[in-house]
C-alpha cells in the first residue's frame, strides 16, 4: 500500500474526533500498525492536541493473558483510569481480535474485569469516541483474505468524506423521522414488527458532532455511513431470519413483547442462548435498527464493524444502547447484520433485499 493513504486516513481520523488545541485524546491502539499510529500521533500534535497512548494488539494480548499473574492482570489500568478522567476524546483503532480459546478462565475474568473498569469511566463520562476498523494483517487471515485484498477493500471506506455521507443521510431523514412504524422482512415468513419512539433517528456520517460533555454524546465509526434509531422495547413483535448470529448459523429469533423468547438455528442455537443468558438486565432486547448507506461498502467482508455500514444492509442490536439516547440497560451490546434484507416505514419500501430504493434514496440507486 502506498505509505502515504496511512497519512490520509490519520489525518481522516483527526478529522473525525474533532480533536482541538490543549485537548487530551486517548488513542488506543489494538491493531497493531505502527505507521499509522505515528501518522495518528503527528496528526494530533499538528493540531495542538496531546495523545494518551495505549498500545494492545490482539497478539500482545494473548501473550499477557499466558505470562502475567491473575492478580496482575486485574489490577491493570489502575493508573491510567486517573489519567482517562482528564480524556477529552477517545480514538479506538481495531485489528484482528485475540484468540482467547486457550486462556484459563481465571486469566480472562481478571484482565475483563480490568478492562470493563476503564470502560466503565468512558461510558460514565461520555467521552466522544471514534472507533475504526484498521484492515492488518492478522485481521485478513481471520476472514479468509489476502491482506492486500483486505486493504484495497476497506481503504476507500475508510476515507470516504462526510459531506458524501451527509448528501445520502440528508435525502432519507424526512421520510425516516416522518415515519412511526418499522417492518423488517428477512425470508419468506419472517417479519419483525417495530415501533419507534419519541427519538429521532441518528446518523454516523463519520464525524463526532456533540460537544465534549454532553451526555447523550455518541460514537462515530470508520468506516462509517449509517442511519439508527431506537425502538419502544416492549412493543418489539414477529420473527426474525439471521444467515448469522454471533456463534450461530441460519438463525429464527421469535419476537414478542419487545423480548426474543425463542431461538433455532441450524446450528449454534446453545451457544447463542448462553450468549444471552450470561449477561445481565434487557439483554434479549432488540434496542435499535439501524440502516448501512456507505457508497463505497457494497458487499460484506464478514466484519460487523464494517458490514454494518454496506448500503443496504439492516443493522439490529440487542442489550443496551448507551450513546444512544435510550433506556436499555444490560451488560450486552451486540450487533447483527442482515444483508438482502427489506424495511419498510409505515409501509414506504426504504430497502429492498438488500438496496436502497429509487423512491427513497433518487441520487444513489
Amino acid at each position: 500500500m502506498i505509505k502515504s493513504l496511512w497519512d490520509q486516513l490519520a489525518r481522516r481520523l483527526v478529522d473525525a474526533l474533532g480533536a482541538q488545541r490543549g485537548e487530551l485524546i486517548e488513542v488506543r491502539d489494538e491493531a497493531g500498525n505502527q505507521r499509522l499510529l505515528h501518522a495518528v500521533l503527528l496528526a494530533l500534535e499538528s493540531v495542538g492536541a496531546e495523545p494518551l497512548v495505549s498500545i494492545l494488539p490482539a497478539q500482545q494480548v494473548e501473550r499477557l493473558l499466558v505470562t502475567a499473574s491473575p492478580d496482575t492482570l486485574a489490577s491493570r489500568g489502575r493508573r491510567y483510569a486517573e489519567w482517562l478522567h482528564q480524556v477529552d476524546r477517545s480514538l479506538l483503532l481495531v485489528g484482528a481480535y485475540p484468540n482467547l480459546s486457550q486462556m484459563t478462565d481465571e486469566a480472562l475474568h481478571a484482565f475483563g474485569s480490568a478492562y470493563n473498569r476503564l470502560e466503565k469511566i468512558r461510558e460514565d463520562r461520555c467521552i466522544p469516541q471514534v472507533i475504526a476498523a484498521i484492515p492488518t494483517i492478522g485481521k485478513a487471515a481471520q476472514l479468509g483474505l489476502s491482506h492486500e485484498e483486505l486493504e484495497l477493500r476497506m481503504m476507500p471506506t475508510l476515507l470516504v468524506e462526510p459531506n458524501e455521507l451527509r448528501a445520502i443521510t440528508e435525502q432519507l431523514m424526512p421520510v425516516l423521522n416522518s415515519a412511526a412504524t418499522i417492518t423488517i422482512s428477512s425470508g419468506p415468513g419472517y417479519e419483525l414488527h417495530l415501533h419507534r419512539d419519541h427519538q429521532p433517528w441518528l446518523y454516523d456520517m463519520g464525524r463526532l458532532t456533540a460537544p465534549v460533555g454532553a451526555r447523550d454524546a455518541i460514537i462515530s465509526y470508520l468506516p462509517s455511513g449509517s442511519v439508527y434509531t431506537t425502538v419502544i422495547a416492549d412493543r418489539a413483535e414477529g420473527d426474525l431470519f439471521l444467515p448469522v448470529a454471533g456463534p450461530a448459523r441460519a438463525v429464527h429469533l421469535h419476537v414478542s413483547s419487545g423480548r426474543v423468547t425463542q431461538i433455532k438455528a441450524v446450528s449454534g442455537a446453545d451457544r447463542l442462548i448462553e450468549l444471552f443468558d450470561r449477561h445481565d438486565g434487557s439483554a434479549r432486547q432488540i434496542t435499535h435498527v439501524g440502516i448501512g448507506l456507505n457508497p463505497r461498502l457494497l458487499q460484506p467482508l464478514g466484519w460487523t464493524m464494517a458490514d454494518q455500514h454496506v448500503q443496504g444492509a439492516l443493522c439490529i442490536a440487542f442489550g443496551k444502547d448507551r450513546y444512544l439516547r435510550g433506556a436499555s440497560i444490560s451488560s450486552l451490546n451486540l450487533d447483527f447484520v442482515i444483508n438482502g434484507a427489506s424495511l419498510r416505514v409505515d409501509g414506504q419500501l426504504i430497502v429492498d433485499q438488500g438496496r436502497l430504493v429509487a423512491n427513497s434514496l433518487p441520487t444513489i440507486v
